[in-house]
């Protein structure tokens, strides 16, 4: 909610009984502003409504990548680079990016000796390969579907008719599940799964060319299938991740950005599952602004899908990199966690309340870790990194399954020439 919130450039804060206690504004222009020490919220003037009346926001310009549809290769993450991303995505060239970089730093003649922690953390990238956007492109091809997608696309109801829209959209993922999968697309999969990945529980992720851009991140837009265990699991979830670049949520967000629907393409990570004690966010930033050094975690227990829903308030703290020091904002709120379930998918298991999941020594571990992806990523200001924490036998492994800009909106400005 809050990485949400910063992208749209809209005040968030939780407001208890604002139903009952601001019955008296209902329908009415407010003023609204939140900061960390609290909020207001009152009934705007005559010269703040006009003023916002008159505004826009400033939007980044969404540069849309190149993309390559004739790839066919089924890539471990591991030969994956940055730049590929025009094939697979980039998330899973984000992912194979920093998997590369996990290696020893070198030197002529021998390894370089570290001289600071962040020199020698290993990143630790869960296994998986990429399906390229093609596969995709082949499968709509097949069954007539791009010719359905089109025809929407250019019908007038899409941009005026809300219902029509939904409508048009669930027939258009519906169509994408329920087509067969080309029978030797899915028995190279299930072989590459099997030989690379030993078959074990994976997640069936997105990797569109339309999320993890600079401007927009296209944070939860897009399905992620979490612990599939068979091959006829595995087909259902490569249709449903290709189908849900056609969610609402996620048309409606391209919409607002001014993203062409028809230069969307799905491409899909099939990753290691990992079973995690705890999942969350962590921002190379200080989202108050209070120190340079300073980074802005989340964490909830379990698996991460929660995080990123948005359903219960999570741990967010902020650690200094510059003196250790580790602030707690809120501590979560759950009673139950997402793990994995031995027989596929996902079950609830209860956490005990209250109790804190990022101690002071995992989120500098963290913090360590995502310092040095920064270095990876040196072009771009602040990431925005998802990580997973597994805990077997005692020992903590931090597992980082994502990495991209982070968005934050531009303000809004007058319209001088409405103004006028």
């Amino acid at each position: 909610v809050n990485l949400r919130a910063s992208a749209w450039g809209i005040p968030n804060a939780v407001i208890k009984n604002a139903s009952e206690d601001y019955a008296n504004l209902n329908g009415k222009t407010v003023f609204y502003a939140v900061n960390e020490d609290g909020f207001t919220l009152r009934e705007a003037t005559s010269d703040e409504a006009l003023q916002h009346k008159n505004a826009v926001i400033e939007k980044t310009t969404v540069v849309m990548p190149a993309v390559d549809l004739n790839t066919t290769a089924l890539l471990p993450l591991g030969e994956i680079k940055a730049t590929d991303a025009v094939k697979y995505g980039a998330k899973t060239a984000n992912l194979g990016e920093m998997m590369r970089a996990k290696m020893p730093m070198s030197i002529e003649g021998g390894f370089k000796t570290p001289s600071r922690i962040e020199d020698y953390a290993p990143l630790n990238i869960p296994d998986g390969f990429g399906i390229p956007f093609s596969y995709y492109v082949a499968h709509i091809k097949a069954h007539g579907i791009d010719t359905k997608i089109a025809t929407i696309l250019k019908d007038e109801r899409f941009s005026k008719d809300a219902a029509w829209r939904k409508q048009s959209l669930a027939d258009v993922r519906e169509a994408i599940q329920n087509a067969p999968l080309d029978a030797t697309v899915l028995k190279n999969i299930a072989e590459k799964w099997q030989t690379q990945l030993k078959g074990a529980g994976v997640f069936v992720r997105s990797s569109t060319n339309a999320e993890d851009l600079k401007g927009f991140n296209g944070a939860g837009l897009y399905d992620t299938v979490p612990n599939v265990r068979d091959e006829k699991a595995l087909e259902a979830a490569i249709k449903q991740v290709w189908a849900s670049c056609w969610n609402l949520r996620a048309v409606d967000e391209r919409n607002h950005f001014g993203i062409p629907h028809a230069q969307v393409y799905p491409a899909v990570l099939v990753q290691t599952g990992i079973n995690a004690a705890a999942a969350g966010v962590l921002l190379t930033t200080d989202i108050w602004g209070h120190q340079p050094r300073t980074y802005t975690i989340n964490a909830k227990w379990g698996l991460g899908m929660r995080v990123v829903e948005g359903q219960k308030i999570a741990e967010q703290i902020l650690f200094d990199l510059g003196n250790d020091g580790t602030r707690v904002i809120s501590r979560s709120d759950e009673t139950t966690m997402l793990v994995a379930d031995p027989k596929g998918g996902v079950m609830e298991k209860t956490v005990a309340k209250g109790e804190p999941i990022l101690t002071e020594k995992r989120a500098k571990t963290l913090s360590m870790l995502a310092s040095r992806a920064a270095k990876i990523f040196k072009n771009t200001d602040v990431l925005d990194i998802e990580w997973v924490l597994e805990t077997k036998d005692g020992k903590d492994t931090f597992w980082l399954v994502q990495a991209r800009p982070y968005v934050q909106a531009r303000p809004y400005v007058v319209n001088k020439k409405r103004e006028k």
